[in-house]
């Protein structure tokens, strides 16, 4: 891949990062890049914004560095993908799954990418849409997960999921999960789902805390078409979260459709880049 346009997406808004995209900025530019700031960037930090452009954003970046942490890198991950630009991530606090360079191994890391020491991964993204009487009445895409999620209620909600048109199970729980293997590592794993292996082909349904112990987590081929009816909420609208960001409330007498997104998003990995590591550091197994 040729690189000679860079996207620099800065944490949400946060005027702190300065000095760290200067110096992103500065070893670009001495690569003879063109660098221009996107939208997540805090407008206190000076420098040519993508929005001051009215092309296509394929035709102003060939890369994208996401400045921040996982949460940001969620965000600008969404809109990469629907124009197949690859990203990287770079973590300005603890260490994450995706946004996983540390800032003291910043030098090392973007000098490896420049001269194409790295590799791309396609992850899968998920596609999820309400239906209301035979109407679309919401549809979003997510990097990690879908949650489905009780509201201001302390009771059990009730749901049917059905894979490809067969009945699966009727669950009371606190609400349940359907992730992607890059979201099996985040809220999935909180509700006792599996870890997977970030480019393996599946999904993950996790019930939240089910009434009954055997409704477990089940893996699914990614193919499959996972539908979410004949909802019970006892007091209060549930919630309906994409990537932990409510989209929706639900109020028991919709559809919910989640299946694989057209789209894939490609994330770069520089090759010394270790996933095991990353487990190990990230979930203190060392400890």
């Amino acid at each position: 891949m040729k690189i000679s346009k860079v996207g620099l997406f800065g944490k949400f808004n946060d005027d702190n990062i300065g000095d760290t995209v200067a110096e992103i900025r500065q070893l670009l530019q001495h690569n003879n890049l063109k660098v221009l700031l996107g939208g997540t960037t805090s407008t206190a930090i000076d420098g040519e914004r993508l929005d001051d452009h009215k092309q296509p954003l394929a035709e102003l970046i060939d890369l994208a560095i996401v400045v921040g942490g996982d949460g940001t890198m969620l965000s600008v991950a969404r809109n990469l993908a629907k124009h197949n630009i690859p990203a990287i991530g770079i973590n300005l606090g603890r260490l994450g799954f995706l946004a996983d360079i540390a800032v003291h191994d910043l030098g090392a890391s973007l000098r490896a990418i420049l001269r194409g020491d790295y590799h791309i991964e396609q992850r899968t993204l998920l596609t999820t849409e309400v239906g209301l009487q035979n109407e679309i009445r919401y549809r979003g895409d997510s990097v990690n997960d879908a949650a489905i999620s009780k509201g201001n209620s302390g009771r059990l909600i009730e749901f049917e999921i059905r894979v490809n048109g067969q009945f699966l199970s009727h669950i009371r729980s606190d609400g349940v999960i359907i992730a992607t293997p890059t979201g099996s590592t985040a809220y999935s794993l909180s509700a006792g789902g599996p870890i997977i292996y970030p480019t393996l082909p599946v999904f993950i349904v996790s019930p939240i805390c089910p009434h009954t112990l055997s409704n477990r987590p089940i893996v699914l081929d990614h193919n499959a078409h996972i539908e979410i009816a004949s909802m019970v909420f006892a007091e209060t609208p549930a919630n309906l979260s994409l990537d932990g960001v409510i989209a929706c409330k639900l109020h028991g007498d919709e559809v919910v459709r989640v299946r694989k997104a057209a789209e894939t998003w490609s994330m770069i990995r520089i090759n010394q880049h270790n996933h095991f590591e990353t487990l190990r550091s990230k979930l203190g197994w060392n400890e």
